[in-house]
């Protein structure tokens, strides 16, 4: 094992640090022992409260007060309390004169190396969280010392301050093995917090592209658990504040109450618990929102009740959270199970960390680092709980929009949408003299079905006409509801009556084909209505309205489903001189009134409906062809 903070990004090499390091059983690690030919053992005092200086601690007097230091051995430190470790080291190889200590422990409070010189005086080095990283004698993220080591026997002491139980980790190598443990440490944490800060980046950036505040709200968290974690690690003091001894020691709990509170706030932005769960996501949101004066108040206390404050907080909120998350997993909740999933991992990790803070458990690697390993699986499984919300809230959105512009039965656009398209299509063909018609078109015996058969089945032949709409039209063409029976159309690039011609005669046989095994059989009767852009003149009209007018003139049973509106007007002149062929009712109607009769009614009725040449529509009818007025059976001149 070359050192307790060896890991890489790699699962593989994590897991062959961890078991290499779980092989030593004594706290002394030597590297390379038979090389050099050092030997060393190491021996603790619990002094309880502290008094003695290193002249006493040194004194052959005290040396029974020592006994054989173990790696699993556990020390429930005070604040005033001090814990003397005694190194005794041999070297016999006359090459070796420097050897690193290191102590791969970033939390330790104070550590003072005591080391007797040439002279006979003891020389103090003092590293750890209370002492500025940068008054270190070797700077780095965990306290390391360099000796000189004399030929023979030597002996060194080490005083430690803590103010929470710890066990003692100790190493003792070259330079070259102490730099080659950092480097392979600083690889790993960099690989972390590179992922981290790319899914920071992601994060903003999505939010900013599509305004979704669940992804400004992951990366702020992200950054303060980038944050948390360096201070856990001695990255942060390292390289971020190694100038303030104060908040590197406090550093490490109140980020990690800040990061926990950010978590139930991200986790309720996700989940929504107040939907399912009232009183427990009223729980979350009020331990969320007391994170930060919590935070606070652990800067001020004493280490002691710090930790209390700490351990009680990170369980509540690791138990709340995931209890909502487990809640919202079996109501089908997918969020809820990569939730569930992602914090799992890290809850025990945190837990483990606690029980370390407590003194129930020893230092190993799987607590020092088991929160930046579980991070590796809470950072990609959230991103995918992330994108299944967003997903699930942009689909919510469409819908939301959907109903504002689409009608709800037939998902067709609504009817003041299709008035806006109409403005813009007749203000294009003003300015650029584009080709395009607009149609509408009316299922006439709507009426007639909702009341025979009912509205459900009247319904259900508006939803059939507009399946036969979309057969006889292209998907890039405009359709929308106009009304309860009306459909209107915006053809675009159509210049000629014959296109309007052929989709109306296809529309209209496609109604009158039964649909199999449909019962009641209904047929679809379909009107049309039309007028072109380039027939109509430079001042705008209300075209919908007039459109509308000329479907209301057509008789149900008309011989000419298919009207083309002339906008153009010409003078009228009187009927009488239209010359007109004679027919032969006309000539005895003629007789009739020359003998001083009244004419035949059948005759008149078929004159009245004989408008005059300034009408909006074709002057011939023939709505009403019978004399004697049964009705028949009228088929569009398509199918004629």
């Amino acid at each position: 094992m070359r050192s307790g903070g060896a890991w890489g990004g790699a699962l593989a090499l994590i897991l062959s640090v961890g078991t290499a390091w779980a092989a030593h059983a004594v706290s002394v690690v030597i590297h390379e022992a038979e090389r050099f030919n050092i030997t060393a053992a190491a021996h603790f005092w619990h002094e309880k409260p502290a008094k003695a200086s290193i002249e006493h601690a040194s004194d052959a007097n005290a040396a029974s007060r020592y006994m054989p230091l173990a790696e699993e051995t556990m020390f429930d430190l005070k604040p005033q309390d001090r814990l003397w470790v005694r190194l005794d080291i041999e070297r016999k190889n006359a090459t070796l004169e420097h050897a690193i200590l290191w102590m791969p422990l970033p939390l330790i409070d104070s550590v003072t190396l005591h080391q007797q010189g040439a002279d006979g005086k003891w020389k103090a080095l003092k590293a750890g969280d209370r002492i500025p990283v940068a008054n270190w004698p070797e700077p780095g993220r965990y306290p390391r010392f360099h000796l000189e080591l004399p030929q023979g026997k030597s002996t060194v002491y080490l005083q430690v301050q803590g103010s929470t139980p710890l066990s003692l980790p100790l190493y003792l190598g070259t330079e070259v093995q102490a730099q080659a443990a950092d480097r392979e440490g600083f690889l790993g944490l960099g690989l972390i917090v590179g992922v981290l800060l790319t899914l920071v980046l992601m994060c903003m950036v999505t939010a900013y592209t599509y305004q979704d505040r669940l992804y400004l709200l992951y990366g702020l968290y992200m950054l303060v658990m980038i944050l948390a974690v360096g201070s856990y690690t001695g990255v942060s003091a390292y390289l971020l504040w190694n100038q303030s001894p104060i908040w590197a020691d406090t550093a490490q709990g109140a980020l990690a109450i800040v990061t926990a509170g950010g978590a139930l706030f991200f986790i309720e932005a996700l989940l929504g618990g107040r939907q399912f769960a009232r009183k427990l996501s009223g729980m979350l949101l009020s331990l969320a929102a007391t994170s930060l004066p919590l935070a606070l108040v652990y800067c001020f206390v004493s280490r002691s009740v710090g930790v209390v404050i700490l351990g009680v907080y990170m369980l509540s909120v690791t138990g709340i959270g995931l209890t909502l998350a487990y809640r919202a997993w079996r109501r089908g909740d997918q969020v809820g199970k990569w939730i569930f999933m992602a914090y799992t991992p890290l809850a025990l990790a945190v837990l483990l960390a606690i029980a370390r803070a407590y003194g129930w458990i020893t230092v190993s690697w799987v607590v020092q680092y088991g929160v930046v390993v579980a991070l590796l699986i809470e950072a990609p499984m959230m991103m995918v709980a992330l994108h299944v919300r967003s997903r699930e809230q942009h689909e919510i959105s469409t819908r939301e929009q959907a109903m504002t512009t689409q009608d709800a039965l037939t998902g067709l656009l609504k009817e003041h949408i299709f008035d806006d398209r109409i403005r813009q299509t007749m203000a294009r063909s003003i300015k650029r003299r584009e080709d395009a018609a607009i149609v509408l078109i009316s299922l006439v015996n709507y009426e007639a079905i909702a009341l025979a058969y009912g509205s459900p089945v009247a319904e259900q032949s508006v939803l059939r006409a507009v399946i036969k709409l979309r057969k006889v039209l292209r998907d890039v063409e405009t359709v929308a509801r106009v009304g309860t029976s009306h459909f209107g159309l915006i053809l675009e690039g159509v210049g000629h009556r014959s296109r309007i011609t052929e989709i109306g005669a296809r529309l209209i046989a496609q109604g009158l084909m039964p649909l199999p095994g449909l019962v009641p059989e209904v047929t679809l009767q379909f009107h049309m209505a039309a007028v072109l852009m380039r027939d109509m003149p430079a001042e705008q009209r209300d075209i919908k309205d007039e459109l509308l007018i000329l479907l209301s003139t057509m008789s149900r049973r008309t011989r000419r489903p298919i009207r083309f509106w002339e906008p153009t007007t010409t003078g009228g002149t009187p009927l009488a001189a239209i010359p007109v062929a004679s027919s032969p009712v006309d000539q005895l109607a003629a007789q009739v009134q020359a003998a001083g009769l009244h004419a035949p009614e059948p005759v008149s009725t078929v004159r009245s409906e004989v408008p005059s040449s300034g009408s909006g529509w074709d002057s011939t009818n023939h709505e009403n062809s019978s004399a004697s007025g049964r009705d028949t059976v009228q088929l569009p001149r398509s199918q004629m």
